[in-house]
């Protein structure tokens, strides 16, 4: 696959939604290959594009956001936000509707992208001769529903409709694809303040997530995918490792230091 920047490809845009640990490694990435865009809440020092500071859960921020962006050959939309958190009795959530999921946790990742969506699908009306690929992180943990991040993996479920019914609007049909990239922990300036002590020894880079999906997101064919990358732990087979009382203990571990 050729990936270098291409008289043929010149016209592809990337917007990066995000630009944490993960967010900054894209987008210093994909600048060899073309245009990138940038949105966060805060200006970041990194040199794109165009850096547009904006709050994905105010629609009129994404109004703007997308309409200064420039008709192309394809759109690759990266949506790389989104908060995490432990959740047991010590660490209530906050949840003002009471349907069990922290309201933070379900509004940064699933209604961001809520509010991107429908601008995405514009795009691809008001430019007939456009692709889109709209992009998305989810966790190698999903598939395992743990009660302590429930909330998270309630909304990154709830992401992976959103990304199919992107994928599947039939006004946009064959113009529209997704990739969804599970991811196991990832090193990086979140980890560290979310679980100081724990060791890096089996968490994936910023770099190796770039690394191992970037075909995936340079990929022209219009599909809906989902991938997931790990560094894989020998202890993941021992019997009681996805144990609630072993999980548990390691997080507070993680978090907290200590035996």
């Amino acid at each position: 696959m050729e990936n270098k920047k291409t008289e043929s490809n010149s016209e592809r845009i990337f917007v990066v939604a995000g630009l944490g640990d993960i967010g900054l490694e894209f987008a210093n990435k994909l600048k060899e290959y073309d245009k990138v865009y940038g949105i966060s809440r805060s200006p970041k020092g990194v040199d794109l594009t165009k850096f547009t500071r904006a709050d994905l859960l105010n629609e009129e921020d994404v109004r703007k956001t997308f309409e200064e962006i420039p008709p192309a050959s394809e759109l690759i939309y990266l949506h790389l936000v989104g908060k995490f958190a432990f959740e047991d009795d010590k660490h209530p959530i906050k949840d003002e509707n009471r349907d069990g999921v922290d309201d933070d946790i379900y509004r940064t990742n699933v209604e961001t992208f809520r509010n991107v969506r429908p601008f995405l699908t514009k795009y691809l009306i008001k430019n007939p001769s456009s692709k889109c690929k709209a992009m998305g992180i989810g966790s190698a943990c999903d598939i395992y529903d743990v009660p302590y991040w429930h909330s998270f993996t309630h909304s990154k479920n709830e992401l992976r409709k959103e990304l199919r019914e992107f994928y599947g609007n039939p006004d946009t049909f064959r113009r529209a694809g997704t990739l969804l990239i599970n991811v196991s922990t990832v090193s990086g300036t979140q980890l560290s303040n979310e679980r100081p002590f724990i060791s890096r020894e089996f968490c994936l880079t910023p770099k190796e997530v770039v690394d191992g999906s970037l075909d995936y997101v340079l990929d022209d064919k219009v599909s809906c995918l989902e991938m997931t990358l790990v560094k894989p732990n020998p202890h993941f087979s021992e019997p009681d490792f996805l144990s609630l009382p072993k999980i548990k203990e390691r997080w507070y571990r993680d978090m907290h230091g200590g035996k």
